[in-house]
């Protein structure tokens, strides 16, 4: 059974989170180099200020059978979710 995204009324956020050099590394620096090459900034150091202060905000989900997962709440507004575990495209809420 697909995962079905949250509505309004049953949205379930674990907060918003910042990204950082220290603790996200991998994906601090991934965020860094999207805003360079889209022209965002220009200055390495000016795009790594920025992300240092962006909050990012997770909604969580749970997978029967699966586990647990967290998406991006602007992905889940934007497009189609899938799981990570299965593949499988979530069901929007309706």
């Amino acid at each position: 059974m697909a995962v079905k995204l949250n509505g309004g009324d049953t949205y379930e956020s674990i907060g918003k989170i910042t990204l950082t050099k220290e603790k996200f590394p991998i994906a601090f620096n991934a965020k860094v180099e999207e805003l360079l090459e889209e022209g965002v900034e220009t200055d390495r150091e000016e795009a790594e200020r920025l992300v240092s202060q962006m909050e990012i905000e997770l909604e969580i989900y749970y997978e029967k059978g699966t586990g647990l997962f967290a998406v991006e709440s602007e992905a889940v507004e934007s497009g189609t979710i899938y799981s990570p575990y299965t593949a499988e495209a979530c069901e929007n809420y309706i």
